[in-house]
Parts: C-alpha cells; structure tokens; sequence
C-alpha cells in the first residue's frame, strides 16, 4: 500500500488500490463459507454466460440455415398432395394444421405460436437456477459447519496415588514450586534424640525392620521382637539437616536400640513321686523295706519366656500336659530306737535349724508356679557353689546321691514321729544311705544338678509324706 502525505498539518489520505490487489488481500481473510459461496456464485455466472451465449448463436444459426420463407416453400412444395385452396399461403397453412388425425404427417409442418418456444426456455433455466441454489446451500451449510470452532479435546487430569498425611507430614518443595511432597524425608529418634536424617524414609523404615528380624534369627516363628526404648521416624519435608543414608544411621544408632524378645519354650518335667512310710514297732530303726518301688511321672510345660538385651526377664506357663503318673512308694520302717536315738529326737522332734548357713535369700516359696505346685523353697544368694549344706535335725538318712530324677544329686533325712527333710541339687554328698547324722552336720554341697537353672538349695520337709511349707518349721 503507498500513502501519500498531504498538507503541512500532519494529515494523511491513502491511495486507492487496485481492485484485483484490494480483491486478493480480502481474500485472504475470508472463511471457508464465504470462499465457497463466491465459488458458488462464480460458477453460476459462468454458467448464466455460456447458456445464453449458446442461446444466441443457436438462434442466430437457425435464422440463417432455416429462414421462414424456406418453411413457407416446403409447405408449398407438398400442396401436390393437399387440395387447392383458395386463399393466401398463410390459410395454407392453417389448413395443414387443421387436417384430420389420419393426415398427422402435415402436422409437424406447422410450428407452435413463438410465445409458447420462450416459456419452455423460462421453465429449464429456472430448473437450472433451483438445481444450482439447492447446491450452493449445501455447500454453504457443509462450509459452515467446517468453519464451525471445534470443541476443544481436554484430557483427563492425570492422578497420583497419594496416602493419606497429616497437615504437618506435608512440606512445601522448593524445587517444584505450587506442588507439596510428602513425607519427602525423615530423621530418626531415639528416646527424643535424633540420631539423623536421611531422604529416603522407606530404606529407614525396611533397615529397622530388618533389625528387629536379625534380633530373633535362631528362634523359632512363635518369637516376637519389639523396641523398648522410643524408636520413632518422623517423616517431614526438607530441612538444613545432614543427610545421611539409611545404613548410616543405623550405624550410628547401633548401640542405642534395647530390644524385647519373647519365645515360647516347651520342656519336659519330672513329678515327684510321694513316699508312703509305715512304721514298725518290732524293727529297728535301722530297719526299711521298700514295699512299691516309687516312679516319677512326666509332664511337658508350655512357658513363654521374655528376654531384654538378651537379658531372661520372666517366664509365664502358657499351659501343662501331664506325660505320666507318678507312681507313690511304699515303704515299712522300724520304729524300735536306742538311747541315743530315742535322746535326740525327744530334744529336737519338729525343731528344724536353717539348712544353708551361706544365705537366707529365698528365690522361690513354697507356691504354685510354672503349672504346679512347688513343694519346697529355694535358697540362693550368690557364690552359693561349693557352700555346706547341713542338716536341720538328727535323724538316719534314708538316701544320698542321684537316682537320676530332677533332684540330681540330694539328701534325704528320717528324723522320726513322721518327720523328713530333703536336701537337693547338691553338687556333692558328704554322707552315704543309712547313716546316723546330728543336727548341723554337714551332708552336702550347694550345686545345680538335676532340673536347675543355676546353683541353689532346694529344701522341703515333709509331715507322714506330706510335703508341707517349711517357712512353718525353719526361719
């Protein structure tokens, strides 16, 4: 485009293009309904154009090759064959059109009234120009549509999955800014310390796992392992920490986890057998008979221990299952005594002295525990091994050494009036079946023999084969 500036007031009139430029810039801005509606319209002109083009040299053509006086001479040239009338040649041929029907070879001879060529012509281009409108509109329509704003395709917004967080487990990420991540990173404490912090919680979660695993390698699936002290992760966004990797703070923090651990354990019990004494008067005293051989049952406990730092801690009874019966002993005694015997027991009948002069602890009463009844106290203070053990009263001792059974290695003393004390877990005897001892003599030595679980004396004293408390007879 060329602008001209006219006048000094700064004022300016554009040239006019030419209408082809104008018409080609236009184009460019026009839309597909609009372009196709001007194809339309061209294509019809042109159409209009050549019909009437045509019209006019077909008409032109027909005036020159076939006048009207050469119609008029052909009429007349048949006239041999119509009867002379009289008249001009228009009445001729009026004749010839009026012949009857079986004449009709004259009929085409005269032509239709000019007014009636015109209308038929009207009627076809009209035909045309509706064909022709019909098709542009179509067009028009289909450009339309085509031209139409489609409706924009949006895609589904894509989702994560996210487990659901607290609002303070949700941190703000300086890298990616407007979105949150969670639980990006997480420090490690131990009863509230904090040992570190790692970005990669996951690992730390498995690595503390895995430790509490490796606590109960050995045992069977019944053990369960715990912390005990507060082992907590605190996850969290970003912070100025250090950060470490999950084998390093476990490293770090390998000295500082007390640890829990319970197991079930099942062994099998001895059950002490009773002993059933009857006394005659017409034997000695040094007289004994065994009349039933006695037989310890069995029984298996079921008991769950606990462990801290593999330190034992305490042991329940989860249940008991009786293997085998014990089987009672029966025994005949003599009751006839000598002076010295008959001395001692006037002095000392059911006047017991303390056992183990080492210690006075009691570890275990005379009570129900792991299932069954206890039926003597334990006594264990600390380097009990190798200590005397002496006797409570004077009496004959009825059996020393180890019969295989849960007492392992142990004492048993007859002082008379249906009175016996039992001495067990000895690591030694210092007296043999059948011999006479005084009160506080020693008879053994303090060990962990039989079914034990560390050096102590168990004591018990029984009344007519009864066992009874002894707290009642010694203090």
């Amino acid at each position: 485009m060329k602008t001209k500036f006219i006048g000094l007031d700064g004022y300016s009139e554009i040239e006019s293009v030419s209408k082809k430029r104008r018409t080609a810039r236009q184009s460019k801005n026009l839309t597909t309904s609009q372009k196709t509606v001007r194809f339309v319209k061209r294509a019809v002109t042109l159409c209009a154009k050549n019909i009437k083009r045509k019209t006019a040299g077909q008409t032109a053509s027909k005036k020159v090759r076939r006048p009207q006086s050469t119609i008029f001479d052909r009429q007349y040239a048949q006239t041999r064959r119509v009867p002379a009338t009289a008249g001009s040649a228009m009445d001729s041929l009026q004749y010839l059109r009026s012949m009857p029907s079986g004449k009709k070879f004259y009929a085409h001879s005269a032509p239709s009234e000019p007014h009636q060529h015109k209308i038929v012509k009207k009627k076809v281009v009209m035909a045309v120009a509706a064909c022709v409108t019909a098709i542009m509109l179509s067009c028009v329509t289909v450009a339309s549509a085509l031209d139409a704003p489609q409706p924009e395709k949006t895609e589904e917004p894509k989702t994560n999955v996210v487990f659901p967080a607290t609002s303070d487990e949700l941190s703000y990420s300086l890298d990616t800014p407007n979105m949150y991540m969670n639980n990006a990173f997480a420090s490690l404490y131990i009863d509230g310390e904090l040992i570190g912090t790692t970005n990669d919680p996951d690992a730390l979660e498995n690595a503390l796992d895995q430790y509490l695993i490796d606590c109960r390698a050995g045992y069977d699936n019944t053990t369960t392992t715990e912390f005990v002290n507060d082992v907590r992760v605190d996850r969290h966004g970003p912070d100025d920490s250090v950060l470490l990797t999950a084998g390093e703070l476990m490293q770090a923090a390998a000295d500082k986890f007390s640890v829990k651990l319970e197991t079930n354990w099942s062994y099998e019990s001895e059950i002490d057998y009773e002993t059933d004494i009857t006394y005659d008067e017409n034997e000695n005293s040094d007289y004994e008979t065994v009349v039933t051989e006695g037989k310890p049952g069995t029984e298996e406990i079921n008991i769950r221990l606990t462990y801290i730092d593999g330190n034992f801690v305490n042991a329940d009874v989860i249940s008991t299952e009786l293997i085998s019966e014990p089987v009672t002993e029966t025994i005949i005694r003599g009751a006839k005594q000598d002076q010295q015997e008959s001395a001692s027991v006037s002095a000392t009948s059911g006047q017991f002295i303390w056992p183990f002069p080492h210690t006075h602890n009691i570890t275990s009463l005379f009570e129900w525990r792991w299932g069954r009844m206890h039926q003597g106290i334990d006594i264990a203070g600390g380097d009990d091994y190798g200590q005397p053990i002496i006797a409570a009263d004077s009496g004959r001792v009825t059996w020393s050494g180890n019969d295989g059974g849960g007492y392992g290695n142990y004492v048993m003393i007859d002082h008379g009036n249906g009175y016996m004390t039992v001495y067990a877990h000895a690591c030694a005897v210092a007296c043999s079946t059948g011999d006479y001892v005084n009160q506080g003599d020693v008879i053994a030595y303090c060990g962990s023999t039989g079914n034990s679980t560390g050096p102590h004396l168990h004591f018990e004293v029984r009344v007519d084969g009864t066992q009874v408390d002894p707290l009642g007879y010694v203090s």
